[in-house]
């Protein structure tokens, strides 16, 4: 019977290679989902303070309506 450590190989496989396409790749998805939680967080602030404040309530409103075309100038063009 052999020894403990002794007559045995160990294969460590190491797949943690990065190369610069994959960098920026991760880079780019980074840098996305940040651009992502951004505009969901201006588009939706407004609407947030609106349950604390009628002022914020109306500007909600009103950016919603301009957003999805139902604002006063809709129709002006």
């Amino acid at each position: 019977m052999a020894a403990p450590g002794r007559g045995k190989v160990v294969v460590t496989v190491f797949l943690g290679y990065l190369d610069a396409g994959s960098g920026s790749m991760i880079l780019a998805a980074v840098a996305g989902g940040a651009a992502g939680v951004a505009v969901l967080i201006r588009m939706y602030w407004n609407r947030f303070l609106g349950l604390f404040s009628p002022k914020r309530r109306e500007a909600a409103r009103a950016a919603r309506d301009e957003l999805i075309g139902q604002g006063p100038s809709a129709g002006d063009e």
